[in-house]
């Protein structure tokens, strides 16, 4: 291919190289450049060889010019072959300009340039790489540069790290002694994440308890935590490749890169959990969450007690004041919703990561803790009644959560939680029960005795975490059905107990009990027989009798108690639920069972002759055929049957099945098959 002439291309580089000139002439010199070098018009030789004044002049400015349109030229050739020798020649001179702190930017753009090459176009060595940092390491003084300038120093340090880690393995002091000095007291958002990535990369590098991380983890992490917790705003529409979110994550990523890190980080989240600013306690959270995970139960068992007392501390922090004096500031509202929802995985994330040898010790500290007991107490108590143990309703669901996390860990921790708890509180119930039943057959005022809400819902809770373990359990479940102690059998014994109170508060009505209270019970009782009826079928607690007398009470209220439209639509959604659970878990007993339930909502031929409206029951089939393909081909073949049969009638008896109704049916048809 015909070269250009010397004459065409020179005068772009000195257009680059004047510093009078705007900078869209300087890119467009850069590119023209680029462009024939790409096209083999300028071989690289060439170029350098007529560069050469401007890239050994005295003249620091010329010079600096100089080196940095070699480097940008070298960046856009980064698909271009070279040779050994080009590449060679090339790694010698941009790592000699290193030292060379005035045309530095240059030597910079070009070491990046270098590292950037793939191996397939002729790419850096790793003897040069070792060479390039070491080089680096001695003559570049980071925090002296300008934000731009920084912020290569940090891309040319992590992508060695990253690319080029036999380069680094074999360094020694120096390397952290260099990180250390070119992180410290950096503020700029952009050179803070890669400075973070940076830490993060060389921690991992170095995992020997004689490595490098172990050495100098203090030194370290005492950089780190001076910008801990982060605090840095930005405006919407700011152009940043660093947001807060950003910075925080990396740091997070830090802190989490080595678990010599623990004796620091620890007790500096811990402390920090107790700071009045709500972004403060949200990150120590996160990050505590995530430094269990990665130091290892080893090293966390010792810090067991202290985080279980600053979690609790933050889960049970929310009085029913606090809530009442912030219903006016939904953000404050939304931010302590969400540290309460992180302590709670936070201490999900404890209690799973902790070894064998902490477990007793961390479920009796839960456990036996004389809060949590005497709150249960409390609740499960004969005074406790109605509602009155949800005057903190927060406090109630925190103390819910807590024990539902540590019942579903493991079967261990569910049969000491059910061991401890469940039998009072199904007792309780039952007693609670009794008074009203025994009012509402008596009397005819208000009644004073209402069902234990608390107790309700701390049961329901533990049966959630019974179906979890039941789900996630791998081994043959025999041996716990057979044991003496066990989860199913402490729940088997009280089952027929609880089941009889979940259905009696849907079946029964009391206008004794306002509407927005008896929706808290309704709900809760629904939840109740969902988890009961979808637990796996070869561990399902229910008798074949018991489970279709569940679905046949949610069948009931649907068909009958549709002039409560919350009742009805919750009984409605967890029949739907159940179906769906079947075909989950592949259920073949429980199919059977259900399919005669979606029989008798589906039976449609007689629709002079029920109570439910038409569109109700419409839409009853349409929300059970949703649960399966099963489901929604025996409905559609009943509503078949129904079409057929009731236009029929409608023939003959117009004022059983008129046509405004004849239309609508036609419309409810419409949406489920379409």
């Amino acid at each position: 291919m015909a070269k250009v002439a010397v004459g065409q291309w020179v005068p772009h580089v000195e257009a680059f190289v004047d510093v009078s000139r705007p900078p869209a002439q300087h890119s467009a010199s850069v590119d023209a450049l680029s462009a024939l070098v790409n096209k083999d018009k300028l071989t690289l030789f060439v170029l350098v060889s007529k560069m050469e004044m401007y890239l050994t002049t005295t003249d620091h400015i010329v010079r600096s010019r100089g080196i940095l349109l070699l480097g940008e030229i070298l960046c856009r050739i980064s698909f271009k072959q070279l040779d050994v020798n080009a590449i060679s020649t090339l790694s010698d001179f941009f790592i000699s300009r290193l030292s060379d702190w005035q045309a530095l930017r240059g030597a910079l753009v070009g070491c990046l340039a270098l590292l950037h090459r793939k191996r397939t176009v002729g790419s850096i060595i790793i003897a040069d790489v070792k060479r390039l940092l070491e080089t680096f390491l001695q003559n570049v003084q980071v925090q002296s540069l300008a934000a731009a300038d920084r912020k290569l120093c940090f891309q040319i340090l992590n992508y060695i790290l990253d690319h080029y880690p036999e380069a680094v393995k074999t360094m020694g002091d120096e390397l952290l002694y260099g990180m250390c000095e070119a992180i410290d007291e950096e503020k700029d958002p952009e050179c803070l994440k890669l400075s973070f990535n940076l830490v993060e990369a060389v921690m991992k590098l170095f995992p020997d308890p004689s490595g490098l991380a172990a050495q100098y983890a203090s030194e370290v992490f005492e950089i780190l935590s001076k910008y801990y917790p982060i605090y840095f705003t930005h405006g919407v529409g700011d152009d940043l490749d660093a947001t807060r979110d950003d910075l925080s994550k990396a740091l997070m990523h830090a802190f989490c890169s080595t678990p010599y890190f623990e004796p620091f980080a620890i007790p500096l989240l811990l402390d920090k959990l107790s700071s009045s600013l709500p972004l403060a306690k949200l990150d120590s959270l996160k990050y505590l969450d995530n430094c269990i995970r990665c130091y290892g139960a080893d090293r966390m068992g010792r810090h067991v007690i202290t985080i279980w007392f600053k979690l609790k501390e933050v889960i049970f922090s929310l009085s029913i004041d606090q809530i009442l004096s912030t219903s006016g500031a939904k953000d404050m509202e939304k931010n302590k919703n969400e540290i309460v929802s992180e302590a709670l995985t936070c201490l999900k994330t404890a209690i799973i990561q902790m070894g064998p040898s902490d477990e007793d010790r961390l479920i009796n500290l839960i456990l036996l803790d004389e809060d949590i007991v005497s709150s249960i107490h409390s609740v499960a108590s004969e005074e406790a009644s109605g509602l009155t143990s949800l005057q903190n309703p927060i406090q109630l669901h925190a103390l819910g959560s807590v024990i539902s996390i540590l019942a579903e860990s493991s079967a261990y921790f569910c049969t000491r939680v059910l061991q401890a708890h469940f039998a009072r509180l199904v007792d309780s119930l039952e007693i609670s029960a009794g008074r009203e039943s025994q009012h509402l057959n008596n009397c005819s005022g208000p009644s004073s005795g209402a069902i234990n809400y608390g107790a309700l819902y701390l049961s329901v809770q533990m049966l959630s975490s019974c179906r979890e373990v039941a789900l996630t359990y791998k081994e043959e479940f025999s041996p716990i059905k057979s044991a003496k102690e066990s989860w199913w059998l402490i729940l088997e014994k009280k089952l027929d107990s609880l089941i009889h109170i979940l259905q009696s508060l849907l079946t029964i009505d009391s206008q004794f009990v306002q509407s927005a209270d008896r929706q808290e019970y309704v709900l809760c009782a629904v939840k109740g027989l969902i988890i009961l009826a979808t637990f796996p079928e070869p561990r399902l607690p229910l008798s074949a009798s018991a489970y279709e007398d569940v679905l046949l009470t949610l069948t009931s209220v649907i068909m009958s108690k549709y002039e409560n439209m919350h009742l009805w639509r919750l009984s409605l959604k967890a029949l739907t639920t159940i179906g769906s659970s079947i075909v989950e878990f592949h259920a073949s007993q429980k199919e059977n069972i259900y399919n005669k339930v979606v029989d008798k909502i589906s039976s449609l031929d007689e629709p002079c002759r029920t109570s439910i409206p038409l569109n109700l029951r419409l839409e009853a089939c349409f929300e059970v055929g949703t649960s399966g393909s099963n489901c929604m081909l025996r409905i559609a073949k009943s509503l078949e049957e129904a079409v057929v049969g009731n236009i029929s009638e409608a023939t003959e008896h117009s004022s059983c099945f008129h046509s405004s109704c004849m239309s609508h049916f036609y419309k409810q048809l419409n949406k489920i098959f379409c």
